[in-house]
């Protein structure tokens, strides 16, 4: 059978208040952590792009220093080649011009001349450093000068870089040059650069702080309106209650009028059934009428004393019961109903329901088929149908009526079980029928639903828990 949009007709209440605690804490710690999350991404990004900057600032800075090296060795050996020997004072005239072109305080160049142990200005005066060493025997063209080494060389505490570069003498020895420049400017612009980062970083921060204010504001905002709609939800449900329950003790307290009104003209018909039995005792087909007469009464009693029960909240008799049983019971009365209308009543049975029983008083449960046999009658138009089918799974069982009706919609299927509530025209039905259904149902542990047949009709459901011993036999 195709899905069908049920309406549980049942007197439970879904907590509606629950997330009222924990879901503005949870959202409000999200969001938290989302901007906490935001200012760590952008300073981490700022530091990442301001470490990348000043490392190729002082890639840059070092290739310089190793292109004025080389500059320089070439332009020695120049001088070499033109027959000026390094004990020459035309040697000490081009280094005294070389020491010229150095900026005291800013940069310096030094040599390693053949023989030497390391490096000495042009003047001559040895560096006590021995990282420039340490640079020429890796192969470098170039070596980072950390703020020791600089201020060892007369240069200011900073960090340098030294281009290192030689020239061979025709003798075949190398001599080594080593052009030193203090990175102060690149640390300035570095320090300048980390300034902006933090610039940055700040601004930022105040945008994500006052995204998240607004965020946070608009979020109590919200939960108010929220909290508000749940409050006056919560009170329509409680009118709602309030009035099912109004409704159902009128419902009561007409039931039990009307059981105490019919006992003293029930008894009547019973005595006088009693009577006409003795008189027409020899006419059988007048004794098979009184029968007939005498059956029905006792189960207008047995039907009067179980809503009775019902009224008084007092459980319901626990018979033994076959499914079949009770929807043949069911269907015996109403049959005329239907063979009036024209209407094809079928029974399907299906095989996981032969064999399992129910608990429960047998008149009452026919009674609640009984209301849903006739409303689906009166939905059908001449000649239509109705099948009453019975299943069993997972420890239920349940009875489905369904018709090829007009179909009930969503909104009355919600309110079938209020009391006095009917889509039947004035004097066809008084509004009883599903709101005593229920009752019956629920008080056998059961479910009754309701709902339109996506293509037509409607479809009526009662499921019961079945009996102990058909649960274990059919293990």
């Amino acid at each position: 059978m195709d899905e069908i949009p049920w309406v549980y007709l049942s007197s439970r209440m879904a907590d509606q208040h629950g997330w009222a605690d924990s879901w503005p804490r949870s959202r409000s710690a999200l969001l938290v952590l989302g901007m906490l999350a935001s200012l760590c991404a952008i300073a981490g990004l700022s530091l990442w792009d301001v470490q990348r900057r000043n490392a190729e600032s002082m890639e840059d800075f070092g290739q310089h220093q190793a292109h004025l090296a080389r500059s320089l060795a070439n332009h020695l050996q120049t001088q070499v080649r033109s027959g000026i020997t390094p004990s020459s004072e035309a040697w000490q005239q081009v280094l005294a011009d070389l020491h010229a072109l150095d900026q005291m305080g800013t940069s310096i160049t030094l040599l390693r001349l053949p023989g030497a142990i390391g490096f000495s200005d042009l003047r001559g005066r040895a560096v006590p450093d021995t990282l420039l060493d340490e640079a020429i025997a890796s192969g470098q063209a170039y070596a980072r000068l950390y703020r020791d080494h600089a201020a060892k060389l007369d240069l200011p505490h900073r960090a340098a870089m030294a281009g290192l570069a030689h020239f061979t003498m025709p003798s075949g020895q190398r001599v080594y040059i080593a052009s030193v420049a203090t990175a102060l400017r690149a640390r300035d612009r570095e320090k300048a650069a980390s300034l902006r980062a933090l610039l940055s970083v700040l601004v930022a921060a105040g945008a994500v702080l006052a995204l998240g204010g607004v965020a946070l504001h608009w979020q109590r905002q919200e939960l108010r309106t929220q909290q508000q709609l749940a409050v006056e939800e919560a009170h329509r449900r409680c009118e709602a209650d309030l009035e099912r329950a109004s409704r159902a003790a009128t419902l009561g307290t007409l039931a039990m009028g009307i059981t105490h009104e019919l006992s003293t003209p029930l008894g009547i018909i019973v005595a006088r059934a009693e009577q006409l039995c003795v008189r027409l005792a020899a006419d059988e087909r007048a004794a098979h009428g009184i029968h007939v007469i005498q059956e029905q009464a006792a189960r207008m009693e047995q039907v009067i004393r179980g809503i009775l029960a019902l009224v008084r909240d007092q459980a319901p008799i626990a018979d033994r019961l076959s499914p079949v049983d009770v929807c043949q019971g069911a269907m015996s009365l109403v049959r005329h109903r239907f063979a009036e209308t024209g209407t094809l009543l079928r029974l399907d049975v299906s095989q996981s329901a032969l064999g399992r029983l129910l608990r429960g008083d047998q008149r009452l449960l026919e009674q609640a088929l009984v209301n849903l046999l006739l409303n689906a009658c009166d939905a059908c138009a001449s000649r239509g149908h109705v099948t009453l089918q019975v299943q069993a799974k997972d420890a239920q069982v349940s009875f489905r009526v369904t018709d090829d009706g007009s179909g009930i919609s969503a909104e009355a299927a919600a309110r079938a079980m209020e009391p006095f509530f009917t889509t039947k025209p004035a004097g066809k039905g008084s509004g009883l029928g599903l709101a005593v259904t229920h009752e019956i149902v629920k008080s056998h542990r059961g479910t009754l639903r309701i709902g339109p047949l996506p293509h037509g009709g409607t479809c009526a459901e009662i499921v019961l828990p079945q009996a102990e011993e058909s649960a274990s036999h059919g293990r």
